[in-house]
């Protein structure tokens, strides 16, 4: 079994904190950035199954910010980084819609905020093109 099968499992048990740490253990392994940008959408897309939110926002936020990187056209990193970013909004939605309030709220309003802001940044430097 790989460590990142066991830690679905751990997640799947719970633990989705020790889940996540040995999943970016092994990100950190991988060479490319289009085998880090796969990996980033499956994890992420496995913790929206798992229905949290939160780590599945992170991980589609790594995606986007290792896409700025991943082709020689920087039009084409960009629109790659938007569309991870716009997933990551969604998963933040879904944990606003899921929240009780309070600090996890404005946490997850100032992360929606962040994306936004990357966002427009990135239609501004390309808009141009």
């Amino acid at each position: 079994m790989t460590s990142i099968d066991e830690a679905f499992d751990i997640a799947r048990g719970g633990n989705r904190e020790l889940a996540a740490k040995i999943l970016k253990e092994e990100f950190q392994k991988l060479q490319s950035t289009g085998q880090k940008v796969d990996l980033c959408e499956w994890v992420a897309s496995c913790f929206e199954n798992l229905r949290d939110y939160d780590q599945a926002a992170e991980w589609y936020e790594m995606a986007g910010a290792l896409s700025l990187s991943h082709t020689s056209s920087p039009l084409m990193n960009a629109l790659m980084a938007t569309r991870e970013y716009e997933r990551a909004i969604e998963c933040h939605d879904r944990r606003l819609s899921d929240s009780s309030g309070g600090d996890d709220q404005k946490e997850a309003s100032g992360s929606i905020e962040k994306c936004l802001e990357i966002i427009r940044e990135l239609n501004s430097q390309y808009a141009a093109s």
